[in-house]
């Protein structure tokens, strides 16, 4: 059993001493383990330390540098595949959208379940996009229960100690330090992950290994969250290995170990050899110690999201080294908190690991895994400019130096996100005007200008970011999704197809949107149905189908896709209900308009349909009160023009005319609403009055 607990330092345990916290649950599992004193990761971000973990390869070595735009190749091995050629069953559950099965880290696993939902759409970080791990654990406890009286291996993430901190009760009462709050839901998680494999007979003999892919800054030296910096904090990690029967239960070991170290500790007891490859650069933790050993860790975070240097490291016995623009050297065992950079006054030291870095620096792909054909094409849309491969050192910006920066930028994400979109846009705009190579501000920026009704302006954007920076996955499908809305197809199709290449779940999605808009369903259904085998959820591809059966008058067969999604789905509530409608099953049909409006108020189009529907049945009072509960719930442009154009639709008139003219009075600039004369036809006189008369 490997059980991640993601973001989780290791001085923020009792296990390691720390006060803050109670987990009578991992001490309980401490006291049946060895623990590693001095782990550490290789990287602090969450898909690249899981690839180190299941590989035992440096993130350059396992080819995965990056949460974003990087996959895991077939070619290398994971610790999943070998374990199932030699007869194990293989199950995972994973609490964040970043180890999705599109990354590869799925491969070689019987069981995979990745089926966390994003729930804000494409306004949703990746980071954020996570679940309970009670879920996780209740997905990975159903696929053991089979599975537990033969040889398994079973993996288990959890997210809790990831931001934002929102512990349940009672911890997030009984700790004002939140991030420990959710350390202590951990712990919980874990209990009834060991009592689970207590009560199926299978903890005793059970090799069980626990630890974290990486720290949390917790503002000790600027950084609340991690990715950018690869100080301690950032980098030391619990980690605990439980053997079968007992054995060397309660030690500790002082040796410095790495994540890397994982993939053989696993094989060692079950004396499975695999083929050397110098690539694998752990050694497993049960053997005898052997030479003293340096430890790697790199960041290319800051380069790839904004323009900044990367940064390197390497830990040699109490040696801490930070190869950066203004490099950095601390002593461990002094000066744990490294407060103090010693380099001026040892130079001896610095020298000589400033020289042992150097061949452990490997510069990256371009983040998108873009080939040359796919670079020619992105040259030919006119995205001509620097891409990720920028050069390293101090031409770029010491990230210690721009943290007034990375708040500004944290600042304008909180500002979008508290439904301040017109601040956010200034502040980003501010931004991007000192540095246009931060990668994420041309995204935020698209997303600002969609809340904002600006659609077209949003795709300029993107496609300005990727003038900057042409191999950014994001900013292809911003322009994709964008071009799409506006109906232009064959831009929205160019760019799904180049982005397909690392991200192909979403991309056969925005095909089959396309295919469906041009009426060739062939096509459509083919690209749904790749999108339902490569997407984390397949609430999406579910709709399409459906969509495809609905544009072949099949009401059935496309009740039936409906029918087997699951997820509280933006829009799903709306398509059964269409659905049940266009079978005469108006009062399901109702209840499926109801709902949607209930989860998602602020969208228009399901009070839409629930106005047509009430008026096909004459109830035209229900029907009123639901134009102005939508006006109420959403008074925006597009709700005007919605509402406006729906009573027309059922014949209406005097209504059109009111909804579009007050719409007109609160939003008199709105592009959408000025167009409004001409789709309502006998309001247009008055409608064109009221605009001359402005």
């Amino acid at each position: 059993m490997l059980i991640s607990i993601d973001t989780l330092r290791s001085d923020h345990l009792p296990a390691y001493g720390y006060k803050g916290v109670e987990t009578p649950n991992i001490d309980a599992l401490r006291a049946d383990s060895i623990l590693y004193t001095r782990a550490y990761s290789h990287v602090p971000l969450t898909l690249p330390s899981h690839a180190t973990i299941l590989t035992g390869m440096l993130p350059a070595d396992a080819g995965v540098r990056d949460n974003i735009g990087f996959r895991l190749p077939d070619s290398i091995p994971t610790i999943a595949q070998i374990l199932r050629s030699h007869g194990y069953a293989t199950g995972a559950a994973v609490s964040s959208f970043i180890l999705r099965r599109e990354t590869g880290i799925g491969r070689g696993f019987d069981f995979f379940d990745d089926a966390v939902e994003p729930a804000g759409g494409n306004d949703t970080i990746i980071g954020h996009v996570q679940r309970d791990g009670r879920a996780s654990l209740a997905a990975l406890e159903k696929w053991i229960e089979p599975n537990a009286g033969r040889p398994f291996f079973a993996f288990l993430h959890l997210y809790e100690p990831h931001t934002p901190y929102t512990p349940p009760e009672p911890y997030f009462s009984r700790y004002p330090n939140h991030y420990d709050g959710e350390i202590a839901e951990s712990d919980a998680v874990v209990g009834d992950f060991v009592a689970f494999l207590k009560q199926k007979g299978v903890y005793d003999k059970a090799l069980i290994i626990l630890l974290s892919d990486h720290g949390e800054g917790l503002s000790e030296h600027g950084e609340e969250e991690h990715g950018i910096f690869l100080y301690r904090e950032d980098l030391q990690v619990p980690l605990l290995v439980k053997l079968p029967d007992g054995r060397r239960r309660g030690t500790t070991v002082d040796v410095a170990a790495e994540l890397a170290d994982v993939f053989p500790t696993i094989l060692d007891p079950l004396a499975i050899q695999v083929a050397k490859d110098p690539r694998r650069v752990g050694r497993s933790l049960l053997a005898e110690v052997g030479s003293p050993r340096r430890i790697y860790a790199e960041s290319y975070y800051p380069r790839f999201h904004f323009g900044w240097s990367d940064l390197h490291s390497l830990i040699d016995g109490d040696d801490h080294y930070i190869r950066a623009p203004g490099p950095e050297l601390y002593n461990l065992r002094t000066d744990p908190a490294e407060k103090r950079n010693t380099l001026e006054r040892n130079r001896r030291a610095y020298a000589r690991l400033r020289d042992a870095i150097a061949p452990y620096v490997h510069e990256p792909a371009a983040p998108s895994g873009i080939d040359r054909e796919d670079a020619a094409k992105l040259a030919a849309l006119g995205y001509i400019g620097s891409t990720a491969a920028t050069p390293t050192g101090g031409q770029l910006p010491d990230p210690k130096m721009m943290m007034g920066t990375f708040h500004d930028i944290r600042l304008a994400l909180t500002l979008y996100r508290s439904d301040k979109p017109d601040e956010a846009l200034r502040l980003t705009n501010q931004l991007l005007a000192a540095n246009a190579q931060i990668t994420d501000l041309w995204d935020l920026k698209c997303k600002i200008l969609n809340k904002l009704g600006k659609t077209r302006e949003a795709v300029e954007a993107a496609k300005e970011g990727l003038r900057h920076v042409p191999m950014t996955v994001q900013l292809l499908y911003d322009v994709a999704n964008g071009a799409l809305a506006l109906g232009d197809l064959d831009t929205a199709q160019q760019h799904a197809e180049i982005a397909g290449r690392i991200e192909p779940g979403e991309s056969h999605e925005i095909l089959a949107r396309i295919w469906l808009r041009r009426q060739d369903t062939q096509r459509a259904e083919a690209e749904a149905k790749l999108a339902l085998e490569t997407s984390h959820d397949p609430t999406t591809s579910l709709m399409l189908l459906a969509g495809v059966e609905k544009q072949r008058n099949n009401f059935p067969a496309a009740l039936a896709y409906l029918e087997r999604a699951k997820s509280s789905h933006a829009g799903l509530h709306l398509e059964r209900g269409d659905v049940l409608a266009r079978l005469g099953r108006n009062a399901d049909a109702e209840n499926e308009f109801r709902a949607e409006i209930a989860q998602f108020p602020s969208i228009p189009t399901a009070y839409s349909s629930l106005i047509m529907l009430l008026a096909t049945e004459h109830r035209f009072d229900e029907a009123t009160k639901v134009v102005f509960d939508c006006i109420k719930a959403a008074p925006a442009p597009h709700s005007y023009a919605v509402i406006a154009e729906t009573l027309k639709a059922i014949g209406d008139d005097k209504g059109a005319h009111f909804w579009a003219y007050q719409g007109l009075q609160r939003y008199p600039d709105d592009p959408e609403l000025r167009a409004l004369p001409g789709k309502l036809e006998r309001a247009t006189g008055i409608l064109r009055k009221h605009m001359a008369d402005r």
